[in-house]
């Protein structure tokens, strides 16, 4: 057995090797998994003829194994890593006496250097398991006998086939079932941003299931063979096929580069296949945005095919139904017919179809409205004929695709509907360029497209909020204008020219062709272009300015416009990814939303309220003696108005009397869990604080907590008291965190003021893998400094990739420059980080010396530029 092990290593290593080459010089991906599979079978069948021989009579043991291949080494799709799938078959009443053969066997087989995935069963056992297992029942199907009894495999394939006649309904069930709870477990969006080529939606894993479905109805497993008997159709076989050849030549070079059995499509492996398949770029792309446009748009027809068929397997259709059918269905005008649990075209109305856009959005309305899906053939009819459907759009189409994409409960399904039959990009051309693209950075987790059906889907989902956004939503005065915005918002991306400009282009290009009034086209043309400055505003600017409060409001210009701004707002975050609108974002978004609003409607501000509101609670807050001491009342003098605004008068008053008892020169610091938006805020005060730097070490305290900073301001107070305030969020907490845990913050927050010793901050696991995928983009670390932006004090932004004790470091570089810091807040931008400072000299006012500017950004992107 040495000698046959020594010899199998061997002829895998070389025979990888000699196929490796084939695949470099351009072999087919199907033939590499071929010739992979006949060095398997080799190396499989020479091992187990040697273990037979070992155990002393070799013929007998054919007699009483089969060795039959499963999966895709079955199918012979075997991978140059992929595990060996074997049943060994056996017809014994006691399987013990087998035992040593096959020990010595598999044991041999991993020896060897192959992974092995077997099993030891009678025909019968593996039919009764696979009744009760989808996943077993599925790997079933592809069998192949390598070696050993003919009659053993021939007695299992009657018996299992029969088994799935018999049960072909609860078989594709399983299948079914069995393929969602992986999709899942993998990603069930198709266009994640890191598919699993074969377990991702539409990867290899969906090609089987059309395989394994086939079998189960059709007793046939093989796409050809599907397509020969009218199961497929032309369309959807050359998809298939197509998609097929690209996934496992693709699934191939991932392993022969790897040396293992990989599958992740990861970043880096993008931007190298990408160069390897020779994608150029252009027209605004990356050559690896070209090379995923590929891959979604082949994942994408899988997904389709194996949606539908899993629809049609599904569909309900019982002798019961066809009976009821013609009672309780009806037709349309002889065209359609609205069945019991589909909606059908007639012969006249598959006619009438063909090139006529009206009738498409009339089905597609019909469709939706009624909650019924188009039966298979209807969409197979509509998919197949939409290449040849004219782009012309007349008024009555316009108004129903209008008609449909303003009401809320139509506008999400009966969009993606038609893009997913190719009929969007007949009304919005645009969607064509934007279909399956591509943003390669880890900050959007879709594609182009998708991100833009996601976002109708978000924003109608508002109306059901019980808070500012929804009540937005819900005024709005015209629906139709905030949805066309939406769909459009990013189709400008993927050209040289800033997608915003190019947007804004789209959009006055598209309210005439849908015969909008001039005023809708400006509004959505505005609304396209201006999408992204109201979240630049709300993230990283200080909303508590009167100056940008009132110059914003000069941009939007009416209410409902800027109504409409905040929901496209908050539907384009909700957009990007799970979890990225989170409520503080809403709540950040939403003030500024009301402090804008009360200036266009001539209204006192939120603020002026606020702050009348407070001064009369502190009345009654502070006792007679705080009353009469002349330090609390320059206190509430100077007092941000931000911070009164947003703090009850007893909050403040319990945060005057712990800084009234401040010894000289100490600090005090507290936090405090927000529920509504699931933050912490952590309130200081340092006596005799400016120019001490308490505000970078107060960040470098909470960052080496674990805690992540979203906002940070300090104001100098009367007396030189400090305040400082920090919002974050706790990743070691679910939900509120202990009030242990706030104490310890708190307590290492006052004790970093002064501290000689910088933080130590915690080393967190895949942190450096993280940082270099985030790298890839080639974003450039930047620094800017506008002194126009505020009329207090110069802002410095900050553009790099995050890191632990970011904040800390670039804040003590500021202090080390002698500089205030006034405000902070931290955003995202793409893969990168925006740290913004508000700062001062240490007098409080602006820096202006443009060699003094110079050098603090020189210094700035030193300390980003470090490791």
């Amino acid at each position: 057995m040495a000698d046959a092990i020594a010899a199998a290593r061997e002829e895998i290593v070389a025979g990888r090797a000699r196929i490796r080459e084939m695949h470099d010089r351009g072999l087919d991906g199907q033939q590499v998994c071929n010739r992979l599979t006949t060095l398997v079978d080799g190396v499989v069948g020479k091992l187990f003829d040697a273990a037979a021989a070992a155990e002393g009579d070799a013929a007998k043991a054919r007699t009483k194994l089969a060795l039959v291949a499963l999966g895709g080494y079955g199918r012979r799709q075997s991978a140059p890593f992929s595990d060996v799938d074997l049943m060994l078959l056996h017809g014994s009443a006691d399987a013990t006496e087998l035992s040593a053969l096959v020990r010595r066997f598999t044991n041999a087989i991993f020896d060897a250097g192959l992974q092995l995935g077997s099993s030891l069963r009678s025909a019968e056992e593996a039919i009764q398991l696979a009744r009760t297992d989808g996943v077993i029942c599925s790997s079933l199907i592809d069998n192949r006998l390598i070696a050993g009894s003919q009659p053993l495999h021939q007695h299992f394939r009657e018996l299992f086939n029969r088994m799935v006649q018999k049960r072909s309904k609860a078989v594709c069930k399983s299948f079914c079932d069995a393929r969602a709870e992986e999709r899942n477990q993998y990603g069930e969006s198709l266009y994640l941003l890191e598919p699993h080529v074969k377990r991702s939606r539409g990867g290899l894993r969906d090609i089987h299931l059309l395989r394994w479905i086939g079998f189960a109805e059709l007793g046939e497993s093989d796409p050809e063979r599907l397509f020969m008997q009218g199961a497929m159709s032309k369309l959807d076989h050359h998809r298939l096929q197509s998609a097929q050849a690209f996934l496992l030549r693709l699934r191939n070079e991932m392993q022969f580069h790897a040396n293992s059995a990989k599958d992740l499509l990861d970043r880096a492996e993008q931007l190298r296949i990408a160069a390897l398949m020779g994608y150029r770029g252009g027209e605004g792309l990356l050559p690896v945005e070209q090379f995923m446009r590929d891959y979604f748009r082949h994942t994408n027809h899988v997904w389709q095919m194996a949606r539908r068929r899993e629809a049609t397997t599904f569909s309900g259709v019982t002798m019961t139904t066809r009976m009821l059918e013609p009672v309780l269905g009806r037709k349309v005008e002889g065209d359609y017919r609205i069945g019991v649990r589909e909606v059908s075209a007639t012969r006249s109305g598959m006619a009438k179809l063909q090139g006529n856009l009206g009738e498409v959005l009339r089905l597609v309305d019909m469709s939706i409205s009624e909650g019924k899906p188009l039966d298979h053939s209807t969409y197979s009819a509509l998919l197949l004929a939409a290449p040849e459907c004219g782009e012309e759009v007349g008024p009555a189409v316009a108004e129903r695709f209008l008609y449909l994409l303003g009401t809320p409960s139509l506008a999400a399904p009966s969009l993606r509907l038609l893009h997913e039959l190719g009929y969007l990009e007949k009304v919005i051309p645009a969607m064509k360029h934007a279909r399956c693209l591509l943003q390669f950075n880890q900050y959007h987790k879709f594609t182009v497209d998708e991100h833009s059906l996601h976002a109708i889907e978000q924003v109608t989902s508002f109306a059901k909020r019980e808070d500012s956004l929804g009540e937005a939503y819900r005024h709005v005065a015209d629906r139709k204008r905030l949805h066309l915005a939406l769909l459009l918002h990013d189709l400008g991306k993927g050209f040289e020219e800033e997608h915003s400009e190019v947007g804004r282009r789209i959009a006055e290009e598209v309210g005439p062709r849908l015969f909008l009034h001039p005023s809708a086209t400006r509004d959505v043309s505005f609304l396209v272009h201006q999408h992204l400055n109201m979240t630049d505003l709300a993230l990283r600017r200080d909303i508590g300015d009167r100056e940008l409060i009132r110059r914003f409001a000069a941009l939007v210009e009416t209410p409902d416009r800027l109504r409409m701004l905040f929901v496209l707002s908050c539907a384009d975050l909700a957009a990007v990814g799970p979890d990225v609108l989170t409520q503080w974002k809403v709540d950040v978004l939403g003030d500024l939303f009301h402090k804008t609003l009360a200036t266009l409607e001539g209204q006192p501000s939120p603020h002026s309220r606020a702050l009348d509101e407070r001064r009369r609670e502190m009345a009654s807050v502070l006792s007679p003696a705080e009353q009469g001491d002349a330090w609390f009342q320059r206190q509430i003098e100077a007092f941000p108005a931000a911070f009164l605004a947003t703090h009850s008068g007893r909050d403040i008053g319990e945060a005057l009397r712990r800084f009234r008892k401040l010894p000289e020169q100490g600090a005090d610091a507290w936090g405090h869990y927000n529920r509504d938006n699931a933050t912490v805020e952590f309130i200081a005060g340092v006596d005799r604080g400016r120019g001490r730097g308490a505000f970078s070490s107060m960040a470098g305290a909470l960052s080496s907590n674990g805690l992540q900073i979203l906002a940070a301001d300090m104001q100098v107070m009367a007396d030189d008291l400090l305040l400082l305030r920090f919002v974050v969020t706790d990743p070691d907490s679910s939900g509120e965190p202990p009030p242990s845990r706030l104490a310890t913050v708190s307590k290492d927050m006052i004790k970093s003021v002064d501290a000689k010793e910088p933080p130590r901050f915690r080393k967190i696991w895949g942190q450096d893998s993280a940082e270099a995928s985030l790298r890839l983009t080639g974003l450039p670390n930047n620094v800017r400094i506008d002194n126009t932006a505020s009329a207090t004090a110069t802002v410095v932004e900050v553009y790099t990739f995050d890191r632990v004790g970011l904040l800390y470091s670039l804040a003590r570089r500021l202090h080390d420059l002698e500089l205030t810091i006034w405000h902070s807040k931290i955003a995202t931008n793409i893969d990168q980080v925006v740290d913004v400072f508000y700062v001062t000299n240490r007098g409080g006012g602006k820096i202006e010396d443009a060699e003094r500017l110079e050098h603090i950004r020189r210094e700035m992107l030193q300390v980003i530029e470090q490791r």
